[in-house]
């Protein structure tokens, strides 16, 4: 490697090579002034890397430039060792001879690029080679991938003028997305999921916790009503989903915007289905029996039934009498051998089905209409299904339902684009400890969906609570912050990627800093999720800021009363109101005898200062705020 080469991949020297070396790692001697940080990017220039055939005549050789980590750094002094006393430690330090401390650096190669692929070594460096930081041009090259449609979501840690530009190749094998609590993978996620709607990616995410329905708004506008918002850019492309009649939602409709309803209609369900759903066992034959029987008699007699209708006519069933859906002529010829179709054990059967059914009415999906899945899945389409504070066994449903219906599309070759089905909270409907109503879909479209442009990404604060046939089929995971030893492991067991550096890594992520694992990259990285063009759904509380309104509020309910005669509310309040506004007081120059013997330091009376100037003229018959006795206005100070 040529000198005047150097600049164009690296920028100074780090330390040198020493001890044993291999092509995986090296460790390398520093100083005080040139020891680079853990996790900065290093650059051994000129490698002889040989090429060719262990068995031919002559081997061929060509010099490279390794891309290596620092996975760690110590500082020794080989005198002044743990067993010395105070003491004796400060008298060498003050002897003639303080010798300097030895600074090491420990790091792992990376590899080399060559064709566009990143390659490992097979020969390793020799000691006392010079290492140097790598340059940001050369880091570029190897994680700002050059693909026509490249996702940007990040830049390296240490290095924010290197960003991180994931493939979206790597979305075939399916994605993972895995996080503690406060972490900040919903962010993560959000940003994704925009990056990739405006490359022409079909979306759709199943979101129990409302975390991604402030999407079409600006960042930054989470609090502002949706009509007087600025919008993205991509707002016009996103569809909300909401199950019709949940009660106290996480946001309202107004915060959010227009969403359209989601419904299933009743009367074109399987009677398999509805006794799925009613949780009749398989072995209970007579009442699944019985059930598709009802649905027989009200589909030939044309109703467009509900729960309601279904179980009408099997209580008309127990009772031997045939239930006409409100028409007592539609059937007769059934009527004729009702006695003869429905013998006693029927009947019986019968009651007991009717009570199972009774379950499905709290079903707020039932319409009489389905929610077209064939709308969805253009391109360029986003859709939400919000699930937040829908009943536990709806919320399932409603996914189970779409899904099935995106993969009946699928093997009818009607999927003409790419679609990113996104679970959030994967680990309650694909469980480590049992199945539920959704898990077999999922686990179909994990195993085969990438062969009908079914993409799945399962999103998890808990990876040991989720299915490991369903984790381990991710071709990539992006994972952050991870505290809890069963999730590291869950996490080890699932990705051949993660080696034992990065998952010891995990513990000590600061929020938004995260790892990309797989085809994503072409090298694991590690990075610094950057800022996202919408407004933040999943983001945690302000606890300050809330309890700064709630002192708000209070002073509110507090100048209310006054200004209506209603009374006075405890003092209490007023003091716990808090500080901040007392500035205004001072300027209003408000006499404080008006005040009782309130704490002028314990009022808060931000934004609300005019209402108090009125109260104060009401009673006092206080003409000027510009007058007043001047030593009481002083007191504020």
């Amino acid at each position: 490697m040529q000198d005047q080469q150097l600049p164009m991949i690296c920028t100074r020297e780090a330390g040198l090579i020493v001890g044993e070396t291999s092509p995986l790692e090296f460790t390398f001697v520093s100083s005080r002034e040139l020891l680079p940080p853990r996790l900065e990017y290093l650059v051994v220039p000129g490698v002889e890397e040989h090429s060719g055939e262990a068995l031919a005549a002559s081997i061929s050789s060509e010099r490279v430039d390794v891309l290596a980590q620092v996975i760690d750094i110590s500082i020794d002094s080989a005198i002044l060792s743990e067993r010395l006393t105070y003491e004796e430690t400060l008298a060498i330090l003050h002897s003639a001879y303080a010798p300097p401390p030895k600074m090491y650096g420990r790091a792992r190669v990376i590899g080399y690029l060559a064709h566009g692929e990143v390659r490992i070594p097979r020969c390793a460096a020799t000691p006392g080679t010079p290492v140097y930081t790598a340059a940001d041009a050369f880091l570029r090259r190897f994680f700002s991938l050059d693909v026509a449609s490249g996702v940007p979501v990040g830049v390296l840690i240490n290095r924010p003028e290197v960003p991180v530009v994931l493939d979206p190749n790597g979305l075939r094998r399916h994605l993972a997305i895995i996080a503690q609590t406060g972490a900040g993978k919903s962010y993560l996620a959000g940003q994704l999921f925009e990056s990739l709607l405006q490359l022409g990616t079909t979306v759709v995410i199943f979101d129990p916790n409302s975390d991604y329905v402030q999407l079409r708004k600006a960042a930054g506008q989470e609090q502002r009503p949706f009509h007087a918002t600025q919008k993205t850019s991509f707002a016009e492309d996103i569809i909300i989903y909401r199950i019709p009649s949940v009660q106290g939602r996480r946001f309202a409709d107004e915060l959010i915007g227009p969403t359209e309803p989601f419904t299933v209609r009743f009367a074109d369900l399987e009677p398999d289905e509805v006794v799925k759903l009613a949780g009749i066992a398989e072995r209970a034959t007579n009442i699944r029996a019985v059930v598709a029987l009802a649905c027989a008699h009200l589909q030939r007699r044309g109703v467009d039934y509900r729960p309601d209708e279904l179980i009408a006519e099997l209580n008309a069933m127990a009772t031997g009498h045939d239930y006409s859906g409100g028409n007592a002529a539609a059937d007769v010829s059934l009527a004729a051998g009702a006695d003869e179709e429905l013998r006693r054990e029927d009947r019986r059967a019968a009651r007991k089905a009717a009570r199972y059914i009774e379950g499905l009415r709290d079903f707020a999906v039932w319409g009489y209409q389905d929610s077209a899945v064939e709308h969805l899945m253009q391109p360029q389409r986003l859709t939400i299904f919000d699930l937040a504070s829908a009943d536990k066994v709806v919320a399932p449903y409603a996914a189970e339902r779409t899904l099935h219906d995106i993969w009946r599309l699928a093997l009818s070759g009607q999927l003409h684009h790419p679609v990113l089905v996104v679970l959030e909270e994967a680990h309650n409907p694909v469980p480590a400890d049992g199945r539920t109503h959704a898990s077999r879909i999922i686990n179909t479209i994990a195993a085969k969906g990438r062969k009908f442009r079914i993409f799945l990404t399962l999103i998890t604060q808990r990876p040991s609570k989720i299915s490991q046939d369903a984790l381990s089929q991710r071709g990539s995971q992006i994972i952050m912050r991870l505290t809890n030893p069963d999730d590291q492991h869950a996490v080890q067991r699932a990705s051949e990627a993660i080696s034992t550096e990065l998952l010891r890594d995990l513990p000590g992520l600061n929020k938004g800093e995260a790892i990309v694992l797989g085809q994503l990259t072409r090298v694991p990285v590690m990075m610094q999720v950057t800022d996202r063009a919408s407004a933040e759904g999943g983001g945690d509380v302000d606890v300050v800021a809330e309890l700064i309104r709630a002192s708000q509020a209070a002073m509110a309910a507090w100048l209310a009363h006054q200004l209506h005669g209603q009374g006075t509310p405890a003092r209490g309040v007023v003091r716990r109101a808090g500080y901040s506004f007392g500035k205004n007081l001072r300027k209003a120059r408000l006499p404080l005898s008006l005040l009782g013997d309130w704490s002028p330091p314990h009022l808060f009376f931000w934004q609300y200062s005019a209402p108090f100037r009125a109260i104060a003229r009401k009673r006092s018959g206080y003409q000027s705020v510009r007058s007043g006795n001047e030593q009481e206005s002083n007191a504020w100070n």
